[in-house]
């Protein structure tokens, strides 16, 4: 008799157990949904914001790294020439020509990357070459070329970045770098 006796209490514990662990599924199962939900909605919202890497987005999650050459653009700008102060005196200019490349999934860039809008804001485009340029001497454009050039380039992008409001130009480079 002791023996269905302990029988009957250990499948009542078994039973019991079973209905505890349901119950204890169903809730992790509730709160783990609603906390997929929660994030999913935020990396939707970060997605919108910050550009997720997918094409089509408009923010500034796709730097030059992340956008293929089939969805580049670029638009050259020629003989620019800017004079330089220097401590010697004598006057020294320089002398370059830049390329805008600008990524085409970008939704700005239909209402500013085309040739028409970039021609109508190059003189724009040039007084804010000029401000970064203006801003090094001679002296450290002869002592330090490539790094000279690769701040004026970031400050330049910035700059541009900020003039439209937009990531849609996603790089800047001086094709041509040349002091006198």
């Amino acid at each position: 008799m002791k023996r269905n006796m302990l029988s009957i209490i250990i499948l009542a514990l078994v039973i019991i157990n079973i209905a505890l662990t349901a119950v204890i599924m169903v809730s992790v199962v509730q709160t783990n949904s609603k906390t997929a939900a929660v994030v999913s909605d935020i990396a939707s919202a970060i997605e919108l914001e910050a550009g997720g890497g997918s094409g089509e987005s408009t923010g500034f999650g796709r730097d030059a790294t992340n956008v293929p050459a089939s969805e580049r653009a670029n638009y050259d700008i020629t003989d620019i020439t800017i004079a330089l102060s220097s401590s010697d005196g004598k006057t020294h200019y320089l002398s370059c020509a830049l390329t805008i490349t600008m990524d085409t999934q970008n939704t700005d860039y239909a209402t500013y990357g085309t040739s028409d809008s970039l021609s109508g804001n190059e003189s724009i485009i040039k007084s804010r070459i000029n401000d970064v340029v203006g801003q090094y001497t001679y002296e450290d454009i002869a002592a330090n070329p490539q790094t000279c050039k690769e701040e004026m380039q970031e400050k330049i992008l910035e700059i541009l970045q900020d003039y439209y409001s937009s990531s849609f130009i996603i790089e800047v480079s001086f094709s041509s770098f040349l002091t006198t």
